[in-house]
């Protein structure tokens, strides 16, 4: 394969939600009242990353309903988000139904999330010499960012789209993608109640990385944290920091059949 194709992944739910909520205050509803604000604005942003970056290969990426690996390992986890609303359940099918109509692929796999499945594609398509774009605005993508990956974190009216390179991420983490993981282990994530250490924020978690490389060594190194708060916090989350390292780990290794033949771009069926 060339090396100058690019690839884009949609992080399908994601974007869905995204379109739904963006037009929570003044939704579109249907003559009989029912809603279609997440398929007009899911399509309108499909259609327009179409237009304005001509992707070779383009895939939809989704969530299973299905709990994961992760909700067996910690059954906290996302426990503290609020249920899918009604209006957007009821969207699902026919926003599924108009996307197979462009002959765009939409990959999911019970038991794993569009990240883990996003993930077990980069891989792949990093050794067939495709550059990969991943169309999300999840922080933990970021840590699959590499020289052929990046990750697209899309706009809207207030902030412009930013395309993260291995250095847009240290800007923004003061770790590169390579820290990611660790960084996210001892901050936690509250959006997806993954739990990290006590009293560790970004600026206090970036310098035990700086200083000590790895979290083996920043909780070997435990007491000579200068504060109290987070001193306890790593002498007592020893098991938490771990656990948390494992849930903010995306899983490269999908047992997902697909084939990059099937992402190249095709006419749209609009008959």
């Amino acid at each position: 394969m060339n090396s100058h194709k690019r690839m884009f992944l949609i992080d399908g739910m994601a974007q869905i939600y995204r379109a739904h909520f963006a037009m929570i205050k003044n939704p579109l509803l249907t003559k009989d009242g029912r809603h279609t604000s997440a398929i007009f604005g899911f399509m309108n942003f499909l259609f327009n990353l179409i237009n304005k970056e001509n992707p070779d290969y383009l895939a939809v990426v989704l969530d299973s309903k299905e709990e994961t690996f992760r909700h067996k390992i910690y059954t906290e986890y996302k426990a503290t988000r609020e249920k899918m609303p009604e209006e957007l359940v009821a969207q699902l099918a026919p926003l599924y139904e108009v996307i197979s109509h462009t002959n765009i692929p939409m990959l999911k796999k019970s038991g794993f999330e569009a990240d883990d499945i996003m993930g077990t594609l980069v891989k792949k398509a990093e050794k067939e010499d495709l550059v990969t774009f991943l169309v999300t605005a999840d922080k933990d993508m970021m840590q699959l960012v590499s020289d052929k990956v990046f990750m697209y974190s899309p706009g809207n009216s207030f902030k412009p789209t930013t395309i993260y390179d291995r250095e847009k991420v240290k800007d923004k983490w003061g770790v590169g993608p390579e820290g990611i993981i660790d960084m996210l282990a001892l901050v936690g994530d509250a959006s997806d109640n993954v739990p990290g250490i006590d009293g560790v924020g970004p600026k206090t978690a970036l310098k035990l990385i700086n200083e000590y490389k790895t979290i083996e060594s920043i909780l070997e190194h435990a007491e000579n944290a200068g504060n109290k708060r987070v001193q306890n916090g790593l002498l007592n989350g020893r098991d938490l920091v771990f656990l948390s390292k494992e849930l903010v780990t995306i899983d490269c290794e999908v047992p997902i059949e697909f084939h990059f033949e099937e992402f190249v771009r095709k006419e749209m069926d609009v008959k």
